[in-house]
Protein backbone atom coordinates (compact mmCIF):
# COMPACT_ATOMS: atom_id res chain seq x y z
CA UNK A 1 0.00 0.00 0.00
CA UNK A 2 1.14 3.26 -0.92
CA UNK A 3 1.38 6.89 0.51
CA UNK A 4 -1.32 8.08 -2.16
CA UNK A 5 -3.39 5.02 -1.22
CA UNK A 6 -2.62 5.89 2.70
CA UNK A 7 -3.82 9.65 2.22
CA UNK A 8 -6.89 9.21 0.19
CA UNK A 9 -8.24 6.73 3.06
CA UNK A 10 -8.19 9.20 5.53
CA UNK A 11 -9.96 11.95 3.69
CA UNK A 12 -12.50 9.06 2.72
CA UNK A 13 -12.79 8.73 6.10
CA UNK A 14 -13.60 12.00 7.36
CA UNK A 15 -15.53 12.65 4.17
CA UNK A 16 -17.85 9.59 5.71
CA UNK A 17 -17.65 11.16 9.29
CA UNK A 18 -18.96 14.05 7.75
CA UNK A 19 -21.24 12.85 5.63
CA UNK A 20 -22.49 10.83 8.85
CA UNK A 21 -22.89 13.87 11.25
CA UNK A 22 -24.09 16.13 8.95
CA UNK A 23 -27.13 13.49 8.47
CA UNK A 24 -27.55 13.18 12.15
CA UNK A 25 -27.94 16.71 12.76
CA UNK A 26 -30.82 16.44 9.86
CA UNK A 27 -32.49 14.28 11.63
CA UNK A 28 -31.87 16.07 15.66
CA UNK A 29 -33.41 18.96 13.80
CA UNK A 30 -36.01 16.81 12.80
CA UNK A 31 -36.92 15.66 16.41
CA UNK A 32 -36.40 19.23 18.05
CA UNK A 33 -39.04 20.56 15.12
CA UNK A 34 -41.68 17.84 16.04
CA UNK A 35 -41.09 18.58 19.84
CA UNK A 36 -41.73 22.99 19.20
CA UNK A 37 -44.59 21.87 17.34
CA UNK A 38 -46.07 19.93 20.30
CA UNK A 39 -45.00 22.24 23.06
CA UNK A 40 -45.13 25.59 21.87
CA UNK A 41 -48.40 27.48 23.34
CA UNK A 42 -49.89 29.37 20.41
CA UNK A 43 -50.67 32.92 21.34
CA UNK A 44 -53.35 34.83 19.14
CA UNK A 45 -51.29 38.26 17.76
CA UNK A 46 -53.78 40.33 19.64
CA UNK A 47 -53.27 39.05 23.13
CA UNK A 48 -49.06 40.10 22.47
CA UNK A 49 -50.08 43.30 21.31
CA UNK A 50 -51.88 44.06 24.21
CA UNK A 51 -50.35 42.21 26.96
CA UNK A 52 -48.31 44.51 30.08
CA UNK A 53 -45.83 41.99 29.88
CA UNK A 54 -44.43 42.50 26.16
CA UNK A 55 -41.41 44.20 26.38
CA UNK A 56 -40.55 47.40 23.82
CA UNK A 57 -38.57 46.44 20.85
CA UNK A 58 -35.62 48.62 18.85
CA UNK A 59 -34.97 47.09 15.46
CA UNK A 60 -31.50 49.01 14.78
CA UNK A 61 -30.46 48.44 11.26
CA UNK A 62 -27.51 49.63 9.19
CA UNK A 63 -27.76 50.79 5.98
CA UNK A 64 -25.32 51.18 3.50
CA UNK A 65 -26.65 53.36 1.03
CA UNK A 66 -29.86 55.29 0.03
CA UNK A 67 -30.71 53.01 -3.12
CA UNK A 68 -34.15 52.05 -3.47
CA UNK A 69 -34.26 48.92 -2.06
CA UNK A 70 -32.94 50.24 0.86
CA UNK A 71 -35.34 52.75 1.49
CA UNK A 72 -37.99 50.21 0.49
CA UNK A 73 -37.00 48.15 3.43
CA UNK A 74 -36.69 50.84 5.91
CA UNK A 75 -40.74 51.64 4.56
CA UNK A 76 -41.32 47.95 5.36
CA UNK A 77 -39.76 48.08 9.01
CA UNK A 78 -41.74 50.68 10.08
CA UNK A 79 -44.68 49.22 9.33
CA UNK A 80 -44.05 46.05 11.30
CA UNK A 81 -47.22 45.00 12.88
CA UNK A 82 -46.05 45.31 16.96
CA UNK A 83 -47.13 47.39 19.85
CA UNK A 84 -44.23 48.87 21.38
CA UNK A 85 -41.27 49.38 18.87
CA UNK A 86 -39.05 51.89 17.47
CA UNK A 87 -36.26 51.85 13.86
CA UNK A 88 -33.43 52.98 14.69
CA UNK A 89 -32.07 53.56 11.28
CA UNK A 90 -27.86 53.76 11.24
CA UNK A 91 -26.17 56.18 8.27
CA UNK A 92 -22.51 54.71 8.06
CA UNK A 93 -21.37 58.02 6.17
CA UNK A 94 -23.34 58.96 3.64
CA UNK A 95 -22.66 61.68 1.64
CA UNK A 96 -24.52 64.74 1.16
CA UNK A 97 -26.83 62.97 -1.56
CA UNK A 98 -27.62 59.90 -0.03
CA UNK A 99 -28.59 61.74 3.39
CA UNK A 100 -31.19 64.24 1.05
CA UNK A 101 -32.60 60.92 0.08
CA UNK A 102 -33.11 59.70 3.27
CA UNK A 103 -34.01 63.43 4.59
CA UNK A 104 -36.75 63.07 1.67
CA UNK A 105 -37.87 59.73 1.91
CA UNK A 106 -39.07 60.08 6.04
CA UNK A 107 -39.40 64.05 6.30
CA UNK A 108 -36.28 64.09 9.00
CA UNK A 109 -35.61 66.83 11.74
CA UNK A 110 -33.19 66.95 13.88
CA UNK A 111 -34.14 64.69 17.30
CA UNK A 112 -33.17 65.70 21.05
CA UNK A 113 -32.29 61.90 21.27
CA UNK A 114 -28.78 61.46 22.66
CA UNK A 115 -26.08 58.74 22.71
CA UNK A 116 -26.05 56.54 25.86
CA UNK A 117 -22.42 55.59 25.24
CA UNK A 118 -23.28 52.66 26.67
CA UNK A 119 -20.75 50.71 23.35
CA UNK A 120 -17.90 52.03 21.81
CA UNK A 121 -18.43 53.63 18.41
CA UNK A 122 -17.74 56.46 16.03
CA UNK A 123 -18.63 60.00 16.11
CA UNK A 124 -22.46 60.55 15.36
CA UNK A 125 -23.01 63.60 13.31
CA UNK A 126 -26.36 63.61 14.27
CA UNK A 127 -29.55 62.39 15.35
CA UNK A 128 -33.06 63.00 13.64
CA UNK A 129 -36.61 61.68 13.85
CA UNK A 130 -39.63 62.24 10.94
CA UNK A 131 -42.29 64.90 11.25
CA UNK A 132 -44.73 62.00 10.20
CA UNK A 133 -45.96 59.97 13.04
CA UNK A 134 -43.93 57.45 12.55
CA UNK A 135 -41.82 55.49 15.34
CA UNK A 136 -38.38 56.32 13.68
CA UNK A 137 -34.94 57.40 14.50
CA UNK A 138 -32.09 58.31 12.10
CA UNK A 139 -28.13 58.10 13.11
CA UNK A 140 -26.39 59.77 10.27
CA UNK A 141 -22.42 58.64 11.83
CA UNK A 142 -18.90 59.06 10.41
CA UNK A 143 -18.02 56.04 8.44
CA UNK A 144 -16.79 52.99 10.56
CA UNK A 145 -17.92 49.55 9.42
CA UNK A 146 -20.94 47.27 10.27
CA UNK A 147 -19.93 46.42 13.84
CA UNK A 148 -19.65 50.05 15.03
CA UNK A 149 -22.69 51.28 12.65
CA UNK A 150 -24.73 48.37 14.72
CA UNK A 151 -22.96 49.54 18.12
CA UNK A 152 -24.37 53.16 17.29
CA UNK A 153 -27.47 52.38 16.77
CA UNK A 154 -27.97 50.16 20.30
CA UNK A 155 -26.33 53.48 21.84
CA UNK A 156 -29.17 55.16 20.49
CA UNK A 157 -32.43 52.49 21.11
CA UNK A 158 -34.46 53.07 23.90
CA UNK A 159 -35.65 49.87 24.51
CA UNK A 160 -34.50 47.05 26.46
CA UNK A 161 -34.51 44.29 23.75
CA UNK A 162 -32.49 45.08 19.94
CA UNK A 163 -34.46 43.56 16.97
CA UNK A 164 -31.82 42.20 14.07
CA UNK A 165 -32.16 41.21 10.48
CA UNK A 166 -30.80 39.81 7.53
CA UNK A 167 -31.91 42.86 5.02
CA UNK A 168 -32.07 40.27 2.21
CA UNK A 169 -34.62 38.25 3.39
CA UNK A 170 -38.71 37.98 2.94
CA UNK A 171 -40.96 38.37 6.46
CA UNK A 172 -44.61 39.69 7.32
CA UNK A 173 -45.55 42.77 9.32
CA UNK A 174 -46.83 40.38 11.78
CA UNK A 175 -42.68 38.81 13.03
CA UNK A 176 -41.79 40.53 16.21
CA UNK A 177 -45.47 38.80 17.24
CA UNK A 178 -43.71 35.51 16.47
CA UNK A 179 -40.22 35.96 18.27
CA UNK A 180 -41.47 37.47 21.10
CA UNK A 181 -43.40 34.31 22.02
CA UNK A 182 -39.97 32.63 23.72
CA UNK A 183 -39.20 35.67 26.05
CA UNK A 184 -43.06 35.75 27.76
CA UNK A 185 -42.56 32.00 27.92
CA UNK A 186 -39.54 32.05 29.71
CA UNK A 187 -38.11 35.50 30.51
CA UNK A 188 -36.00 34.27 33.19
CA UNK A 189 -33.73 32.47 30.64
CA UNK A 190 -34.10 33.96 27.16
CA UNK A 191 -31.51 36.43 26.58
CA UNK A 192 -31.70 35.85 22.61
CA UNK A 193 -34.35 34.76 20.08
CA UNK A 194 -33.47 33.67 16.44
CA UNK A 195 -36.21 33.13 14.25
CA UNK A 196 -35.90 31.25 10.42
CA UNK A 197 -37.49 29.28 8.23
CA UNK A 198 -37.12 27.45 4.87
CA UNK A 199 -38.68 29.33 1.79
CA UNK A 200 -42.65 28.11 1.59
CA UNK A 201 -43.70 26.44 -1.01
CA UNK A 202 -43.37 27.71 -4.77
CA UNK A 203 -40.53 30.50 -3.93
CA UNK A 204 -37.83 28.90 -5.44
CA UNK A 205 -39.79 26.49 -8.74
CA UNK A 206 -39.79 29.86 -10.53
CA UNK A 207 -35.90 30.04 -10.43
CA UNK A 208 -34.83 26.90 -12.16
CA UNK A 209 -32.32 24.71 -11.03
CA UNK A 210 -30.44 27.88 -9.10
CA UNK A 211 -33.51 28.08 -6.86
CA UNK A 212 -34.13 24.10 -6.74
CA UNK A 213 -30.57 24.17 -5.23
CA UNK A 214 -31.02 27.32 -3.21
CA UNK A 215 -33.80 25.43 -1.65
CA UNK A 216 -31.83 22.67 -0.68
CA UNK A 217 -29.35 24.34 0.89
CA UNK A 218 -32.05 26.38 2.76
CA UNK A 219 -33.65 23.29 4.02
CA UNK A 220 -30.06 21.87 5.18
CA UNK A 221 -29.50 25.03 7.21
CA UNK A 222 -33.01 24.99 8.48
CA UNK A 223 -33.12 21.89 9.87
CA UNK A 224 -29.45 21.38 10.94
CA UNK A 225 -27.26 24.54 11.79
CA UNK A 226 -30.57 25.89 13.06
CA UNK A 227 -32.92 23.39 14.56
CA UNK A 228 -30.21 20.60 15.54
CA UNK A 229 -28.02 23.37 16.96
CA UNK A 230 -30.84 24.66 19.06
CA UNK A 231 -31.75 21.62 20.04
CA UNK A 232 -28.22 21.63 21.68
CA UNK A 233 -28.95 25.32 22.77
CA UNK A 234 -25.43 25.92 20.61
CA UNK A 235 -27.70 28.10 18.44
CA UNK A 236 -26.73 31.03 15.97
CA UNK A 237 -28.15 32.87 13.21
CA UNK A 238 -28.24 31.86 9.55
CA UNK A 239 -29.07 33.68 6.44
CA UNK A 240 -32.44 35.04 6.17
CA UNK A 241 -32.49 35.16 9.85
CA UNK A 242 -34.40 37.80 12.13
CA UNK A 243 -32.81 38.07 15.84
CA UNK A 244 -34.03 39.30 19.34
CA UNK A 245 -31.65 39.69 21.88
CA UNK A 246 -31.94 41.44 25.20
CA UNK A 247 -30.13 44.97 25.29
CA UNK A 248 -28.36 44.90 28.57
CA UNK A 249 -26.65 41.36 27.25
CA UNK A 250 -25.62 43.58 24.27
CA UNK A 251 -24.10 45.45 26.48
CA UNK A 252 -22.28 43.17 28.83
CA UNK A 253 -20.35 41.27 26.22
CA UNK A 254 -18.95 44.76 24.96
CA UNK A 255 -21.40 45.21 21.89
CA UNK A 256 -20.60 43.87 18.23
CA UNK A 257 -16.97 43.32 17.11
CA UNK A 258 -18.68 41.80 13.76
CA UNK A 259 -22.00 40.53 12.31
CA UNK A 260 -25.31 38.98 14.90
CA UNK A 261 -22.81 35.78 14.19
CA UNK A 262 -20.16 36.80 15.91
CA UNK A 263 -22.55 39.00 19.00
CA UNK A 264 -23.97 35.57 19.68
CA UNK A 265 -20.89 33.50 19.84
CA UNK A 266 -20.40 36.28 22.63
CA UNK A 267 -23.25 35.54 24.15
CA UNK A 268 -23.03 31.89 24.25
CA UNK A 269 -19.65 32.08 25.42
CA UNK A 270 -19.99 35.00 28.09
CA UNK A 271 -23.29 33.20 29.24
CA UNK A 272 -21.30 29.54 29.36
CA UNK A 273 -18.55 31.16 31.47
CA UNK A 274 -20.78 32.85 33.82
CA UNK A 275 -22.18 29.30 34.67
CA UNK A 276 -26.24 30.79 34.88
CA UNK A 277 -28.83 28.53 33.23
CA UNK A 278 -29.69 30.22 29.88
CA UNK A 279 -31.12 29.68 26.57
CA UNK A 280 -30.79 31.32 22.82
CA UNK A 281 -34.59 30.31 21.73
CA UNK A 282 -35.46 28.90 18.32
CA UNK A 283 -38.84 30.06 16.09
CA UNK A 284 -38.79 28.31 13.24
CA UNK A 285 -42.31 29.34 11.78
CA UNK A 286 -44.42 32.51 11.04
CA UNK A 287 -40.91 34.09 10.38
CA UNK A 288 -38.55 35.00 8.12
CA UNK A 289 -36.97 33.34 5.37
CA UNK A 290 -34.30 33.81 2.72
CA UNK A 291 -34.92 35.10 -0.42
CA UNK A 292 -34.58 32.46 -3.41
CA UNK A 293 -32.04 33.26 -5.49
CA UNK A 294 -32.92 33.42 -9.42
CA UNK A 295 -29.39 32.96 -10.97
CA UNK A 296 -26.42 31.01 -9.89
CA UNK A 297 -24.86 34.14 -9.61
CA UNK A 298 -27.60 34.96 -6.64
CA UNK A 299 -26.75 31.83 -5.42
CA UNK A 300 -23.41 32.15 -4.99
CA UNK A 301 -23.58 35.50 -2.85
CA UNK A 302 -25.28 34.02 -0.94
CA UNK A 303 -22.75 31.54 -0.14
CA UNK A 304 -20.14 33.85 -0.24
CA UNK A 305 -21.79 36.28 2.53
CA UNK A 306 -22.81 33.36 4.42
CA UNK A 307 -18.84 32.48 4.42
CA UNK A 308 -17.56 35.42 4.80
CA UNK A 309 -19.64 35.57 8.45
CA UNK A 310 -18.25 32.53 9.56
CA UNK A 311 -14.45 33.13 8.98
CA UNK A 312 -14.75 36.49 10.69
CA UNK A 313 -16.01 34.60 13.90
CA UNK A 314 -12.98 32.35 12.90
CA UNK A 315 -10.62 35.29 12.27
CA UNK A 316 -11.51 36.93 15.56
CA UNK A 317 -12.30 33.71 17.71
CA UNK A 318 -9.54 35.15 20.29
CA UNK A 319 -11.78 38.65 21.33
CA UNK A 320 -15.12 35.75 21.26
CA UNK A 321 -15.73 35.16 24.68
CA UNK A 322 -14.76 31.58 24.83
CA UNK A 323 -12.87 31.40 21.58
CA UNK A 324 -13.21 28.83 19.31
CA UNK A 325 -15.25 26.95 22.39
CA UNK A 326 -17.78 29.54 22.48
CA UNK A 327 -20.42 27.51 21.70
CA UNK A 328 -18.71 23.82 22.56
CA UNK A 329 -17.94 21.85 19.10
CA UNK A 330 -20.57 24.10 17.23
CA UNK A 331 -17.93 26.25 15.79
CA UNK A 332 -15.28 23.84 15.40
CA UNK A 333 -18.41 21.69 13.64
CA UNK A 334 -18.95 24.27 11.30
CA UNK A 335 -15.78 25.12 10.36
CA UNK A 336 -14.92 21.64 9.34
CA UNK A 337 -18.25 21.33 7.20
CA UNK A 338 -18.16 24.72 5.56
CA UNK A 339 -13.84 24.69 5.10
CA UNK A 340 -12.04 21.70 5.77
CA UNK A 341 -14.54 19.80 3.92
CA UNK A 342 -14.34 21.45 0.85
CA UNK A 343 -10.58 21.70 0.98
CA UNK A 344 -10.23 17.93 1.44
CA UNK A 345 -12.93 17.02 -1.45
CA UNK A 346 -11.72 19.33 -3.77
CA UNK A 347 -8.06 17.68 -3.19
CA UNK A 348 -9.14 14.50 -3.29
CA UNK A 349 -10.86 14.18 -6.95
CA UNK A 350 -7.28 14.95 -8.85
CA UNK A 351 -5.39 12.80 -6.32
CA UNK A 352 -7.54 9.78 -6.76
CA UNK A 353 -8.56 10.43 -11.07
CA UNK A 354 -4.34 10.43 -11.06
CA UNK A 355 -3.72 7.72 -9.05
CA UNK A 356 -6.75 6.10 -11.32
CA UNK A 357 -4.95 6.65 -14.15
CA UNK A 358 -1.18 5.91 -13.57
CA UNK A 359 -2.65 2.21 -11.80
CA UNK A 360 -1.06 3.35 -7.89
CA UNK A 361 -4.17 3.01 -6.18
CA UNK A 362 -7.37 0.41 -6.28
CA UNK A 363 -10.12 1.50 -8.58
CA UNK A 364 -12.53 0.80 -5.42
CA UNK A 365 -10.65 3.66 -3.62
CA UNK A 366 -11.69 5.79 -6.42
CA UNK A 367 -15.20 5.00 -6.31
CA UNK A 368 -15.18 4.96 -2.20
CA UNK A 369 -14.05 8.46 -3.01
CA UNK A 370 -17.25 9.61 -5.18
CA UNK A 371 -19.46 7.64 -2.36
CA UNK A 372 -18.06 9.68 0.32
CA UNK A 373 -18.56 12.77 -1.54
CA UNK A 374 -21.10 12.88 -4.39
CA UNK A 375 -23.09 9.88 -2.86
CA UNK A 376 -23.04 11.05 0.79
CA UNK A 377 -24.33 14.71 -1.02
CA UNK A 378 -27.13 13.13 -2.57
CA UNK A 379 -28.31 11.47 0.38
CA UNK A 380 -28.02 14.43 3.18
CA UNK A 381 -29.79 16.00 0.28
CA UNK A 382 -32.80 13.92 -0.14
CA UNK A 383 -33.05 12.88 3.54
CA UNK A 384 -33.63 17.10 4.16
CA UNK A 385 -36.50 17.09 1.95
CA UNK A 386 -38.23 13.91 3.96
CA UNK A 387 -36.93 15.00 6.86
CA UNK A 388 -39.25 18.75 6.06
CA UNK A 389 -42.28 17.06 5.58
CA UNK A 390 -41.89 14.30 8.13
CA UNK A 391 -41.74 17.70 10.35
CA UNK A 392 -44.82 19.97 8.92
CA UNK A 393 -46.41 17.83 6.65
CA UNK A 394 -49.10 20.17 4.49
CA UNK A 395 -50.20 18.20 1.22
CA UNK A 396 -47.27 19.24 -0.72
CA UNK A 397 -47.17 19.45 -4.35
CA UNK A 398 -46.37 15.85 -5.52
CA UNK A 399 -44.75 17.09 -8.19
CA UNK A 400 -43.10 20.11 -6.86
CA UNK A 401 -41.42 17.57 -3.77
CA UNK A 402 -40.29 15.12 -6.28
CA UNK A 403 -38.52 17.92 -8.27
CA UNK A 404 -36.68 18.96 -5.15
CA UNK A 405 -35.95 15.50 -3.88
CA UNK A 406 -33.90 14.43 -7.49
CA UNK A 407 -32.59 17.77 -7.79
CA UNK A 408 -30.25 16.28 -5.11
CA UNK A 409 -29.01 14.34 -7.90
CA UNK A 410 -27.43 17.17 -10.16
CA UNK A 411 -26.66 19.12 -7.25
CA UNK A 412 -24.08 16.89 -6.20
CA UNK A 413 -22.76 16.50 -9.56
CA UNK A 414 -21.24 19.16 -10.76
CA UNK A 415 -22.95 22.02 -8.71
CA UNK A 416 -21.26 20.56 -5.75
CA UNK A 417 -17.88 21.10 -6.79
CA UNK A 418 -18.28 24.44 -7.91
CA UNK A 419 -20.21 25.09 -4.83
CA UNK A 420 -16.65 23.84 -2.75
CA UNK A 421 -14.78 26.60 -4.78
CA UNK A 422 -17.35 29.31 -3.81
CA UNK A 423 -16.94 28.09 -0.22
CA UNK A 424 -13.08 28.35 -0.16
CA UNK A 425 -12.66 31.38 -2.02
CA UNK A 426 -15.34 33.09 0.41
CA UNK A 427 -13.61 32.28 3.25
CA UNK A 428 -9.99 33.40 2.27
CA UNK A 429 -11.79 36.57 0.75
CA UNK A 430 -11.92 39.57 2.91
CA UNK A 431 -15.48 40.88 2.74
CA UNK A 432 -16.08 44.95 1.92
CA UNK A 433 -17.64 46.32 5.15
CA UNK A 434 -18.87 49.38 3.54
CA UNK A 435 -20.95 46.98 1.34
CA UNK A 436 -21.51 44.77 3.88
CA UNK A 437 -23.04 46.90 6.47
CA UNK A 438 -26.18 45.81 7.47
CA UNK A 439 -28.27 44.53 10.08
Amino acid sequence: MNALSLVLQGMVLFLFAVGTGCFIALVKGCLVLRRLARSTARYQGNIILKSPLVLPVSVVVAMPDASRESRELAQRLVELHFGKHELVLVLDGPNDVEFAAWTEEFHLCPSVRGSTGDLKAGRIRGIYESRDPLRLVVVNKEPGGQADALNAGVDVALSPVIGLLDPLCEFEPTILLSLMRPILEDPGRTIAVCGVMPAPDGASGQAGWAGRFGALESLRLWLARSAALAGWNLLVPVPGSWMLVLRDAVVKVGGFNGGPLELFLHLHGHARASGKQYRVAFVPEDVSYARSPRSLADLRRGIWRDEQDIAGAFRHRKSIAGGMRAIGWGLPGIFSIRLVRPLVETAAYPLAAIGWLMGWIDPALAGLVLLSTVGMGIVVSMAAVVLRELVEYHGSDPARLAGLFFAAIPENLGYRQVRNLWLIAGFFQRSDHKKRNRG
